[in-house]
């Protein structure tokens, strides 16, 4: 989306809108219809033309205009409205002077201007806020190492042409999500897409046997239709919603995020369909594995964060959680960790939880008694270190989360599922939240929902089924 007219461009553009208040053809987009106040209104009057969303622009500043400079509000509507000349406004107002009338319709269109370019900033803002409240709740307070990848991602977000699917590939825990989450919220800022979307794949289908992969398909097809097309009736067949879906995505642009792919064969028989879908809308979908070239899109790898990042992330999380041993420590003492786990941040997050309760040695020894895998097996094995340091109620409060909806679970679902009472539910809720085990997915000032990443739900349905630790390392994820 265009930036807000500089104000004497604005002031030019409200003029010609004025002139062309009573004309039967659509404006062009630079009399105002390029701005959100007319796009907002074009969304609740589906049914209107581009021409009367342009004219209640008009009129609500003059509304406001009005209650500033009360003649120069009547000027503009005698002129314009009114379609009267400026002699004519002269004799029913008693100016005496056209030069007057002309000076205080200046003065008018000035004024004006710059309360129709505040409202336009207000709605920008207000558009802004409500796009990343679709998002998932940021999981972070500091990225590292991102850099040079949020900038390849901001890049394919941005262009005007293909690739229509980008992917974000890396084993789990690696920041595939926190990395679309930043750079989403940035791309944003600039009201680049008509709207977003924000999807966990996982929802599709759970636990070890998942759906055929064209079901995966159907799942995720219906799931978009009831974020974007509400109105459609839940007896709409599968084709009828691919067509209504292809519709609106073709004629406008959306940014619609899939995040927490787990197998290959659903990332590749995806991005195949989903390219039908897009252009001008866009699909950014996060997959432990890196898919085959496809025509339509593009894949960027995650690698693990190199040595220097790995310990300021250490350093960062320790002084977050007030684990003041690690952050006074020296790169010496801290880079066993590192050599453990390697650059995965959400393991050296848990590793950093463990330290805090138990001496690193023993900790560091017990870890290193079994070789540690990568990816998920790694995780699996550092979470049962961390599961065994829990409280009665905050393993509770876990097993319950694996029934939580892709929203997340709002506290009084938690407590009903849990029969824990508000006593032993927060010091439960705040417990696991600050060993990086819950995550917030929404959050309000009245409301918040919580939810778990998929590889600690992946270990916490292996204790449910009775899995060992050998079991669990070798889940088929």
């Amino acid at each position: 989306m265009k930036k807000i007219p500089p104000p004497a461009q604005l002031k030019k553009d409200i003029h010609q809108a004025f002139k062309h208040f009573h004309k039967v053809q659509e404006p062009p987009d630079n009399l105002l219809s390029n701005l959100v106040l007319v796009q907002e209104t074009q969304k609740k009057e589906s049914a209107k033309p581009k021409r009367y969303c342009v004219n209640v622009v008009l009129e609500k500043g003059l509304t406001q205009l009005e209650n500033h400079q009360a003649e120069g509000a009547q000027i503009l509507r005698k002129r314009f409205l009114d379609n009267k000349s400026i002699s004519e406004v002269d004799k029913e107002l008693g100016l005496s002077s056209l030069d007057r009338v002309k000076h205080k319709q200046s003065s008018a269109f000035s004024e004006l201007t710059q309360i129709i370019w505040d409202l336009e900033f207000a709605a920008r803002n207000a558009l802004i806020t409500a796009q990343k409240s679709k998002l998932e709740a940021k999981s972070y307070t500091e990225l590292f190492g991102i850099d040079k990848l949020h900038k390849e991602l901001r890049n394919l977000l941005m262009a005007e042409a293909s690739p229509w699917v980008v992917t974000l590939a890396g084993i789990g825990g690696i920041g595939k999500t926190s990395l679309a989450n930043f750079t989403v919220r940035h791309v944003i800022e600039r009201l680049h897409y008509h709207d977003v979307v924000w999807l966990k794949i996982s929802e599709v289908g759970r636990g070890k046997r998942p759906y055929p992969t064209p079901q995966t398909f159907d799942k995720l097809i219906g799931q978009l239709c009831q974020k974007m097309l509400p109105a459609l009736s839940s007896q709409t067949s599968q084709e009828e919603r691919l067509f209504h879906l292809q519709q609106l995505l073709k004629s406008q642009r959306f940014l619609i995020i899939i995040d927490d792919l787990e197998l290959q064969e659903d990332t590749a028989y995806l991005i195949s369909e989903l390219v039908a879908l897009s252009n001008p809308s866009r699909f950014l979908l996060t997959s432990r594995t890196k898919p085959a070239p496809h025509a339509g899109s593009q894949s960027i790898s995650l690698p693990e964060l190199t040595e220097v990042y790995s310990l300021a992330l250490i350093r960062h999380y320790a002084e977050e959680i007030g684990f003041a041993e690690a952050v006074q420590a020296n790169d010496k003492e801290l880079l066993p960790m590192y050599k453990l786990v390697g650059g995965n941040p959400f393991c050296l997050k848990q590793l950093v939880n463990l330290a805090r309760h138990r001496p690193l040695k023993s900790l560091l020894d017990s870890l290193g008694k079994r070789p540690l895998d990568s990816g998920d097996g790694m995780y699996q094995h550092i979470l049962k270190e961390t599961w065994l340091g829990l409280s009665d109620d905050a393993k509770t409060v876990l097993a319950v989360m694996t029934l939580a909806t892709e929203a997340g679970m709002d506290a009084d679902q938690i407590a009903k599922l849990s029969v824990l009472p508000d006593a032993r539910l927060w010091p439960a809720i705040n417990e696991l939240i600050g060993r990086s085990l819950l995550e917030i997915r929404s959050s309000t000032l009245w409301e918040r929902s919580y939810g778990i990443h998929r590889l600690t739900e992946l270990f916490l349905r292996s204790l449910m089924n009775g899995g060992s630790d050998e079991d669990t390392e070798n889940d088929d994820v």
